[in-house]
């Protein structure tokens, strides 16, 4: 089918790209970038920590978008990408909620406190599991597929919470700013990049295997 050959493409494109800039991301991360004087090595969690939570905005945004698409439009390809923008974004959320522990634990040893930005964003991993379990277990049917959208929008205005949660409510964990070194704002600029062409990949990957996908959709 020629739209699913040119996801595809997309999607094999994709991952080239996230391929060599996630090397040399990394490269960078563990040879280029100067470690942290205070938290020593364990602060290079953060090129990782930080890019995975912002493509997990981002995913979830394209999710956001495309259910109000399908609320309005009533039409079933929108919801192809607002599922697949879900998926892919609970992926990455997921990868926060796994490496901020670590991070955490070895910085200022605590795997988890209770304070406004952690509580916020585990907020957001809970509605986009609950997402899921709407689309696995809910008949694929119209009321199934609002229902979810409804949950993909909710979902997505959590995240204004969770960024602006420091500056509202405090932190005992989570700093208002970071200053970082030239070579540090580098490397993070291009693990940024890198995490966000990779979470594009698996975006493209997941709607080409959609089989609602169907030729000159």
């Amino acid at each position: 089918m020629i739209l699913k050959k040119l996801l595809r493409k997309w999607a094999t494109l994709f991952s080239i790209l996230a391929l060599f800039t996630n090397i040399l991301a990394l490269l960078m991360v563990f040879f280029y970038a100067p470690t942290e004087v205070q938290m020593g090595e364990v602060q290079k969690i953060f090129y990782y920590h930080v890019p995975c939570a912002i493509a997990s905005y981002f995913m979830v945004f394209i999710s956001f978008v495309f259910s109000i698409a399908f609320l309005v439009k009533k039409d079933e390809k929108y919801d192809i990408w607002a599922y697949a923008g879900a998926e892919v974004g609970l992926v990455f959320i997921l990868c926060v909620l796994v490496s901020g522990p670590i991070w955490g634990k070895a910085a200022w040893g605590k795997w988890w406190v209770w304070e406004p930005r952690l509580t916020t964003f585990l907020i957001i991993f809970l509605i986009y599991f609950s997402y899921i379990l709407v689309r696995i277990f809910g008949k694929q049917d119209t009321k199934t597929l609002k229902v979810a959208s409804v949950f993909s929008i909710i979902g997505f205005l959590d995240v204004p919470l969770v960024n602006r949660a420091v500056y509202w409510w405090g932190s005992i964990v989570h700093p208002k700013s970071v200053s970082l070194e030239p070579q540090m704002k580098l490397t993070f600029f291009v693990s940024l990049l890198s995490v966000i062409i990779l979470s594009l990949s698996f975006l493209f990957w997941r709607v080409s295997v959609d089989e609602r996908v169907i030729d000159n959709d």
